[in-house]
C-alpha cells in the first residue's frame, strides 16, 4: 500500500493552522512519520476570529502527535492570525506542545535583529509610532471603529503579538533554540528531513525593503522623517455646535492616511513571511505564508519559482497575495507534468475589506482543485494527500 504525505488545513476562521504528516526515515534508516506544524492563529475582530475554535483544532493536533513532540514548527510571521493559538491553548486549555526543531521569521528575533539592520529598525519604529497614533485617535472617537480598521489594529497589535511570539520561541524541546530564518539561512541540521527537499524562498534578511512609504501627514500627526509626533488632543476636539459623531465622521473621511498607514504596516509584516517549498517523491508543495506582491517579486527575482502540485493560497485569498505574474509560474494554466494540482485557502469574511477576493479564488480554481475552509464546520479540516507511488492525490473534508 502506498504511503501518503498528508496536508491537513484547519478551519480556524480567518487565520492559518496547517499540519503536515510526512513519511520519512530516521537516523537509523527506519521509516517514520514526521509532523510539521505551520502557524496556529486567527483574527481577533468580528466573526473572523473566536477563541473557541482553537479547542477542537488543538485537541486534534495533540491526538495526531500521539504524545510526541512536533518535529518542526514554523511560525511564518508576526501576525495574530498566525501566532495566537498556541499561547491560548497553553493558558486556557492546558494543551501544550514542544518541538524538536523551531523556525521563526528572522525579524522576530527582536533587538539583536534590529541592531544588525538599523534601516529596518528605523522603519519599524516609524511604523509602531504610526500604529500608536492611529490607535490613540480611534480610542477617543465617538463613532464605532470600522470593522476592517479594527481587524488591522488587532492583527498588527505589537503588544499582543509579543507574548505569543515569546511563547513560540520557547517551544524547543530540551533547550533547542529557535532558528530565525530568511531566504539565505543555512538550515542544515535544523530540520528533520532526509528524503524531503526543502527550499527557503523568503523572506529577505533585511526586511526594510518591505516597508512602503508612510504618508507624510496622518490624522494631524506630522512625520519628522523617522516617526510621527504625538497627536495633539486639540486636533480632535469638536467645534462648538458640532456633534462629536459628525465631527469624527468628517475627520475619518478627511484622514485617509489612517487606513493607508495601517495597511503599510500590515503589508510589511505579511511580506516578512517565511515561504517554503517542499519536494517529496516528485510532489512539489508551496507554503508562502501571507506573502504579498513585494515578497513574491523578490522570490521571483532571487529564486526559480517552479510549478507546484499544492499551493497554500497566500494571505487568505487576497488579490495582493496571488500576483498574476508569479501565479503563472507556480500554477501555470496547464500542469507541465499533467498531474492533478490542489490549492487550499484558509479564510473568512469579516476581517479585511475585500478579502477573500472572489476573482482571485476563481482564477486559482481554474488551475487547481481549490478547497475553501469556509465550506467546513468550525474547527474542521481538509486533508490533501499525495501518494509516494505517483498515484492520484486526493482531498476530502474532516472529521
Amino acid at each position: 500500500m502506498a504511503r501518503k504525505l498528508r496536508i491537513r488545513i484547519y478551519n480556524v476562521l480567518f487565520g492559518d493552522a496547517i499540519l503536515l504528516t510526512i513519511p520519512e526515515i530516521d537516523d537509523a534508516g527506519q521509516e517514520v512519520m514526521l509532523n510539521v506544524l505551520v502557524d496556529v492563529g486567527n483574527a481577533l475582530a468580528g466573526t473572523a476570529g473566536r477563541d473557541e475554535v482553537f479547542k477542537p483544532v488543538l485537541e486534534n493536533i495533540r491526538d495526531e502527535l500521539g504524545g510526541k513532540p512536533i518535529d518542526l514548527y514554523i511560525m511564518t510571521h508576526e501576525h495574530m492570525d498566525h501566532v495566537q493559538g498556541l499561547l491560548h491553548g497553553a493558558r486556557k486549555l492546558g494543551i501544550e506542545f514542544k518541538a524538536r526543531h523551531l523556525w521563526m521569521t528572522a525579524s522576530s528575533e527582536g533587538a539583536s535583529y534590529y541592531n544588525r539592520f538599523p534601516k529596518a529598525k528605523r522603519k519599524q519604529l516609524a511604523a509602531l509610532a504610526a500604529y500608536d497614533s492611529v490607535a490613540a485617535f480611534l480610542a477617543k472617537s465617538a463613532v464605532p471603529v470600522p470593522l476592517g480598521i479594527q481587524a488591522l489594529l488587532d492583527i498588527n497589535n505589537p503588544r499582543s503579538t509579543k507574548d505569543c511570539v515569546k511563547h513560540i520561541s520557547e517551544l524547543g524541546l530540551d533547550g533547542v533554540k529557535a532558528l530565525y530564518v530568511h531566504r539565505t539561512t543555512d538550515v542544515s541540521g535544523h530540520h528533520p528531513f532526509r528524503r524531503t527537499k526543502v527550499r527557503l524562498l523568503a523572506p529577505e534578511e533585511d526586511t526594510s525593503i518591505y516597508y512602503g512609504a508612510l504618508p507624510p501627514r496622518t490624522l494631524g500627526a506630522l512625520f519628522d522623517g523617522a516617526a510621527p509626533l504625538s497627536l495633539d488632543a486639540k486636533a480632535i476636539t469638536p467645534p462648538a455646535g458640532v456633534s462629536a459623531g459628525d465631527f469624527f465622521d468628517l475627520i475619518e473621511f478627511r484622514s485617509s492616511g489612517m487606513a493607508v498607514n495601517l495597511r503599510t504596516i500590515d503589508k510589511a509584516a505579511n511580506n516578512s513571511s517565511i515561504a517554503i517549498e517542499l519536494e517529496w517523491n516528485g510532489w512539489r508543495l508551496l507554503f508562502p505564508g501571507d506573502a504579498e506582491e513585494k515578497s513574491w517579486e523578490m522570490m521571483d527575482r532571487e529564486n526559480e519559482l517552479k510549478p507546484v502540485h499544492f499551493l497554500k493560497v497566500s494571505h487568505h485569498g487576497s488579490k495582493n497575495g496571488s500576483p498574476l505574474h508569479q501565479l503563472d509560474k507556480v500554477l501555470p494554466e496547464q500542469a507541465p507534468d499533467g498531474r492533478p494540482r490542489f490549492a487550499v485557502v484558509s479564510t473568512r469574511e469579516g476581517a479585511y475589506s475585500g478579502v477573500p477576493d472572489t476573482d482571485t479564488l476563481t482564477l486559482v480554481a481554474r488551475r487547481a482543485k481549490l478547497e475553501d475552509t469556509r465550506a467546513l464546520n468550525e474547527g474542521g479540516w481538509f486533508d490533501v494527500t499525495f501518494p509516494d507511488d505517483g498515484g492520484v492525490p486526493e482531498s476530502h473534508p474532516g472529521p
